[in-house]
Order: C-alpha cells, then sequence, then structure tokens
C-alpha cells in the first residue's frame, strides 16, 4: 500500500511526451523516483498517460494539490492517486452509474456518506473526465445493501442514478458496465445471430471496414474479444481515444458473448478510434474495431 500511495497518475499527455520530460514536470512537487509514460506493447505508440512515483506519498499528494489540472506541453494534464494496485476484491463493491458529467468522488463519497463506503472512485478517461460511473466499496453486504435499497433511482442533478452490486465481484463476470452520463449504457443480450458467435470464438468479423449500407454511428462494434475481457478493462483499452462508455455483451447466463460496444461523443469521434485501434492487442487477442451496424 505504501508504493501505491506514492504513485501518481498523469493523465491527457501529449503523445511526444517523454519519460524525462515528465520526470523533469513532476520534479518540482519532490523526489522524482521514476517517471514512466505508458506505450502500448503492440506499437510502442504513447498512451498519453503515465505514472510518477515519489519518494514520499506527502510529495505525492503534494503533486496532486499543485499539478492537478496544469498545463504541460500545451495540454491540460489530470493527476491522481495511481490505484492500479488497489485490492478491488476487497469489500462489497457496488456499480452507481448514469452520473451527471460533474460528479467527483468527492460528492459521491458525500452523498453515501451514511452507508459508510471506504473506498469511493468516480472513473475517469485519461484527461481527467468523468466516464459517468463510479464504484463504491462497502465493508460488509448490509452496507451495501441498505445503499442499493435506498439510492437506486435517487435523482441527482435532474440525474435518475442507478446503483447496484457489482457484476464483476459478485458474479466472477464482467464487471459493472460503464452507464455513463449518457443514459446508463447500452442494454445486454440486445442482439441474436451471427454476430453472438464474434470475438471469444476468434470471430470472423474482418477488419475495420464498415459495410457500405452501414450509416456512420458514434457506437463501435469491438470482436474478438477474450472469453476474460472485463468492461473496465475494455474501456481502459479505448480510453485513449475518450469513449464515455464500453460494454461487453453477456448471454443471460452471464457469460462474455466475446464482443462489446464502445460509444463516443461524435461519430468522428468513433471513426478517429476505428482507425486507432482496430487490430491493436487486448488480452493476447487481436481485435476488430467497426461501426456498429445496429447503432445507425
Amino acid at each position: 500500500m505504501a508504493t501505491e500511495m506514492k504513485t501518481v497518475f498523469v493523465g491527457n499527455l501529449k503523445w511526444s511526451t517523454t519519460n524525462e520530460e515528465l520526470q523533469e514536470f513532476m520534479s518540482q512537487c519532490g523526489n522524482v523516483v521514476s517517471a514512466d509514460v505508458q506505450a502500448h506493447a503492440d506499437s510502442g505508440r504513447s498512451k498519453g498517460w503515465g505514472l510518477v512515483e515519489y519518494s514520499t506519498a506527502e510529495e505525492a499528494q503534494n503533486a496532486i494539490q499543485l499539478l492537478n489540472s496544469t498545463t504541460l506541453q500545451e495540454r491540460q494534464i489530470h493527476v491522481r492517486l495511481d490505484r492500479s494496485n488497489l485490492d478491488e476484491t476487497a469489500g462489497v463493491s457496488v456499480f452507481v452509474g448514469n452520473l451527471p458529467w460533474s460528479t467527483t468522488s468527492e460528492t459521491l463519497a458525500e452523498l453515501f456518506g451514511s452507508y459508510e463506503p471506504f473506498d469511493v472512485h468516480v472513473k475517469t478517461n485519461m484527461a481527467g473526465r468523468s466516464r459517468g460511473f463510479a464504484i463504491l466499496r462497502f465493508n460488509n453486504q448490509d452496507q451495501a445493501n441498505a445503499a442499493i435499497t435506498d439510492m437506486n433511482g435517487y435523482n441527482l442533478e435532474e440525474r435518475n442514478i442507478q446503483v447496484r452490486e457489482d457484476r464483476g465481484v459478485a458474479e466472477g463476470g464482467p464487471r459493472g458496465g460503464s452507464g455513463g452520463g449518457g443514459g446508463g449504457g447500452r442494454g445486454r443480450g440486445r442482439r441474436g445471430g451471427a454476430e453472438d458467435s464474434a470475438g471469444g470464438g476468434g470471430g470472423n468479423q474482418g477488419g475495420a471496414r464498415t459495410p457500405r449500407n452501414v450509416e456512420p454511428s458514434n457506437t463501435l462494434f469491438v470482436g474478438n474479444l477474450a472469453w476474460s475481457t472485463t468492461d473496465t478493462e475494455l474501456m481502459e483499452h479505448f480510453t485513449d481515444t475518450s469513449p464515455i462508455s464500453a460494454n461487453v455483451q453477456v448471454s443471460a447466463s452471464g457469460r462474455s458473448k466475446g464482443w462489446g460496444l464502445v460509444s463516443y461523443e461524435t461519430v468522428e469521434a468513433a471513426q478517429a478510434a476505428i482507425e486507432f485501434k482496430n487490430n491493436s492487442t487486448l488480452n493476447d487477442r487481436v481485435i476488430h474495431v467497426r461501426m456498429d451496424r445496429n447503432s445507425s
């Protein structure tokens, strides 16, 4: 835990930012032990974010206070504690979706304070923008159940939030969907037919080329996913393209269908993501990314 609390996540970096440039910038808040801009294993291209470890937890907190939302190389960066080493199996996890974009971990912790969650985390993209959902963790099932019963459907800034047990912990399957501020994400098991075989079984979905009769859409179909791929992993793989939601589709039994849907604010953003992510590797599988033909 000590190392984890000394490491900060730095998001929204320019693609060209180097380890040395990141270390020099972050060193104004303390002694930087390491500064690593993360890169894709298959292409070596920057993911647009990095991890910076300080000598002490106090220096890490100082960096968050002083450097979050400041500018590095003409980009407004996002600085927060690195959560990658947290034990996300501890306690009982609750998914909270359809959050207003303005909701922060602090405001959500205050809202749910009477149920005593020990960890509240509004998920954000690499630019620090909310993904519209959060994961709360409670010490016991009674606290989690009370929060779900009392707060599901609660109106927060004119949005009815969705509160349920986080499926990634409760069922051992994909984590709860990235509900997002756009209205709770895409439905599960919505489609039948040939596309249900795409993905985990090595489905023959071809590449990024979208069929001519498919209208442009802001939602992407992602095929050839490993059966074990979760919503969170799918979101993180696409996060440098700033999606608003990512959902691995599951059957009625809760098993992954081997494909998912990733949505964006605009058609242009979705098209750019196809060029960047098609034929990339996720969980040792080459994934196929194209426009979702059922969203147009």
